[in-house]
C-alpha cells in the first residue's frame, strides 16, 4: 500500500507543478474557433504488403495490430492499396508487383494474394476508408511495355489506352467493393506525374504531361459515372507543395471535373513551411472550398533511425500540414521498411521474420489514435520557440484533444487553458515511452513535458 501511494505521488509530481519558480508556456484553447474537419490518418501498403502478407499468422497479424488497432497500435483508419502494374523486372523483389490484369476485361483475382491478405486484415482491424492507387498501368497499356516507366523518362501510358486504364481501375474497385467487402472510397490513377519515371528509378511510375492528366481524369470520371459505384477520384498526388499550384491551375479551372473532385492531394516531400503557406494562399484565393489532403510523406534521408530524432521531424511535419496546410487527411508512405532509410514506421528484414518498432510509429499514434475521423481542429494560442501544439474537438462527445510537441532537450512546463472538462488523460511518446499513459485524473494547473517528446492530452467528461 505504501509503495502504491509513493508511486502515485511520484507520477503526480512528475506531471504537475504547484507554484514552482519556472517558466510556463501557456497554451490557450479556443474550442469555438474551428477549422477543418479531419477525415482520418493512414498509410500506404506499397513495397511491403506483398511480402509481409505471406508471413506467419502471428507476425503478420502483429503488423496489422500495430498499424490499425486503436488499442494495441496506432489506430489508422485509412489505407492506400497499391494496384500493381505487374512489374517483375526490378532488382528489388520488394518493389515488384502483381497485376490482376490478364487481358482487356479479364482478371485473375487470385493474384496479389499476400497484399490482399493485408487489405482484408486492415479492414477487419478498423480501416473504414481505402484508396486504391496506381503508380502505373499494366505493361500491356504502356509505351515501354513495362510498369517501371519509359527508359527516357517521358510519358508512358499509350494514347489509345486511356479508356482501358480507366475501366481497369473501376473493375478492380468493383471487385474489391462487391466481392471482398473492402470499403474503397477513392481511386488515385496518377502518382507524382512531374518526375521522369524510368526503370533506373527502381520502382513503378509514370510521367504525365498536362493533356494526358486531363484525359486520364476525365476518362476515369466517365467510367466511375457509368459504373454506378459510390467512388470519387483522388488527385493529383503532386510530389511537393512548392509546385502543386501548377496542377491545381491545370485541373481545377475545368468546372465539370472540379465539381467531382472531393479534395486536392499533395505530398510533403522536399517542402518547407513557406511552400505550404504559399500554396494554401493560392488555394484560398481561388478554390477556398476544396479540401486538401497530404497523401504521402516519409523523411528523405539515408540511414535508419529508430528514435525520437526522426519521430520529431515527422511530428513537426504533421503539425505543419494540419495547422498551416489545413489538410483533412494525413497519410504516411511506406509503413514497413527493410531499407537503410528513415522511412518505415516499422522495420523488417529482407529475409526472415522479425519486427522493430520505431518512435515514428508511436509519435504518429499521438495523432491517429486520438484525433479520429470527424474531429474538428480548433484554435490554439501559444508563444514558444520549442513547444508546438494543435487542438481537436470531437463534436459527438465534446472531448478536446491537444497534441503537444516538445522539441527541446529540456523539460518544458505548460499550462492548458480554456477547457472545462473534468478529466484529462495524457499519453507520451519519448525516449522512455511508446504512447504510454502517463496521467489520468483531474486537470492540473500545469504539466511537465519530457525532453524531445510528443504528448497527447485528452480532456473529457469521462473518468
Amino acid at each position: 500500500m505504501h509503495r502504491f501511494l509513493l508511486l502515485s505521488f511520484l507520477v503526480f509530481f512528475l506531471f504537475s507543478t504547484h507554484g514552482q519558480a519556472q517558466d510556463v508556456t501557456t497554451i490557450r484553447v479556443e474550442p469555438t474557433q474551428t477549422f477543418q474537419t479531419l477525415e482520418g490518418f493512414g498509410a500506404s501498403g506499397a513495397w511491403w504488403s506483398q511480402i509481409i502478407g505471406g508471413w506467419s499468422d502471428a507476425t503478420r497479424q502483429r503488423v496489422i495490430d500495430l498499424l490499425f488497432d486503436p488499442t494495441l497500435g496506432i489506430g489508422l483508419t485509412m489505407y492506400r492499396y497499391n494496384v500493381g502494374g505487374g512489374e517483375q523486372g526490378l532488382i528489388d523483389p520488394w518493389r515488384n508487383t502483381e497485376t490482376f490484369d490478364v487481358a482487356p476485361g479479364d482478371y485473375d483475382w487470385s493474384r496479389d494474394a499476400n497484399a490482399m491478405w493485408v487489405l482484408r486484415a486492415a479492414r477487419d482491424a478498423g480501416v473504414t476508408d481505402v484508396i486504391i492507387f496506381a503508380n502505373s498501368a499494366p505493361g500491356r497499356m504502356t509505351i515501354s511495355g513495362r510498369a517501371a516507366g519509359n527508359p527516357g523518362g517521358d510519358s508512358n501510358l499509350l494514347p489509345d489506352m486511356h479508356d482501358d486504364f480507366a475501366q481497369y481501375l473501376v473493375d478492380i474497385a468493383r471487385h474489391l467493393i462487391e466481392d471482398e467487402n473492402i470499403p474503397v472510397r477513392w481511386i488515385s490513377p496518377i502518382n507524382e506525374p512531374q518526375w521522369d519515371w524510368q526503370p533506373s528509378k527502381g520502382q513503378e511510375g509514370t510521367h504525365y504531361v498536362g493533356a494526358e492528366i486531363m484525359s486520364v481524369l476525365h476518362t476515369l470520371q466517365t467510367a466511375i459515372d457509368d459504373s454506378g459505384l459510390d467512388l470519387a477520384i483522388s488527385a493529383i498526388e503532386a510530389g511537393e507543395w512548392g509546385t502543386a499550384s501548377v496542377y491545381a491551375q491545370l485541373i481545377l479551372p475545368d468546372e465539370a471535373l472540379a465539381a467531382e473532385l472531393p479534395h486536392f492531394a499533395v505530398h510533403s516531400y522536399w517542402s518547407e513551411a513557406s511552400d505550404k503557406l504559399r500554396f494554401v494562399s493560392f488555394m484560398q484565393n481561388h478554390y477556398p472550398d476544396l479540401p486538401l489532403w497530404m497523401s504521402e510523406w516519409t523523411e528523405m534521408q539515408q540511414g535508419r533511425d529508430y528514435g525520437m530524432d526522426s519521430a520529431l521531424i515527422m511530428a513537426n511535419t504533421i503539425h505543419d500540414d494540419l495547422t498551416l496546410g489545413g489538410v483533412t487527411s494525413w497519410q504516411y508512405w511506406i509503413a514497413v521498411s527493410k531499407y537503410n532509410f528513415r522511412d518505415g514506421l516499422i522495420y523488417a528484414p529482407e529475409y526472415g521474420e522479425s519486427l522493430i518498432e520505431t518512435k515514428r510509429l508511436w509519435a504518429f499514434g499521438n495523432y491517429s489514435r486520438f484525433v479520429r475521423p470527424g474531429a474538428v481542429r480548433v484554435q490554439l494560442d501559444l508563444d514558444s520557440e520549442v513547444v508546438r501544439a494543435s487542438g481537436y474537438l470531437d463534436p459527438a462527445t465534446g472531448a478536446v484533444t491537444v497534441v503537444v510537441i516538445n522539441n527541446s532537450a529540456q523539460t518544458e512546463t505548460i499550462s492548458l487553458e480554456g477547457l472545462d472538462q473534468p478529466n484529462v488523460s495524457a499519453f507520451e511518446t519519448s525516449d522512455e515511452h511508446n504512447l504510454a499513459s502517463v496521467y489520468n485524473g483531474a486537470p492540473s494547473a500545469s504539466y511537465q513535458l519530457t525532453p524531445h517528446s510528443v504528448t497527447t492530452f485528452v480532456f473529457s467528461e469521462g473518468t
